[in-house]
């Protein structure tokens, strides 16, 4: 038998050495039960982190943030091949809500800050150079509407995949600020 800090151990018994004479057991499913806890409040702390970065904005874009992090959760489990429409069809949920974000947080006053701190690690960081390639139909669309691209500072471009590293919506950064955003579409 050992001795840890007043209980003695023998097998998967634990015996109070001391003053109580009475025996304690911590049987397997206890020990699982307190691990489980364990680990919920762990979760439970790093989502109140999150939710502080999002407080403050509309309830409309807390709810599109919580069913994004739903759905790309869900897409994380999606075993390799299986096909779910929500997530990867044109007009889809995860489109519609990755579409809503971009229109609701990819502007001024939002900040990096909020977007990592809602939306979760981006799944790529590129910088001006990286992502050149992938900005022709962002700036043919910009001349579309009217606006002219901005002059191209020393920006980081923040990307959400919606089916993978063909199509994505970015946010670009500028010192911390979100000064506009847009997809990139591979057309396949």
């Amino acid at each position: 038998m050992t001795a840890i800090r007043g209980v003695a151990a023998r097998g998967s018994t634990l015996v109070p050495t001391g003053l109580w004479s009475g025996r304690l057991q911590i049987t397997p499913l206890l020990v699982s039960l307190l691990a489980w806890m364990a680990l919920a409040t762990t979760s439970c702390n790093g989502s109140s982190e999150s939710d502080s970065q999002c407080r403050g904005l509309d309830k409309k874009v807390v709810a599109l943030i919580d069913e994004y992090k739903e759905l790309r959760e869900r897409r994380r489990r999606l075993p390799e091949g299986v096909y779910d429409k929500d997530l990867r069809d044109h007009g889809g949920k995860l489109h519609k809500v990755l579409e809503s974000l971009g229109t609701e947080l990819g502007h001024p006053p939002s900040t990096r800050k909020i977007i990592v701190g809602c939306l979760g690690a981006p799944d790529a960081i590129w910088n001006n150079a990286q992502m050149a390639p992938y900005l022709g139909i962002y700036e043919r669309e910009r001349k579309k509407s009217g606006s002219e691209p901005a002059a191209k500072r020393n920006r980081e471009y923040l990307i959400y995949h919606w089916r993978g590293g063909h199509d994505f919506l970015f946010f670009i950064n500028e010192d911390g600020r979100i000064v506009d955003h847009g997809w990139w579409f591979a057309y396949e």
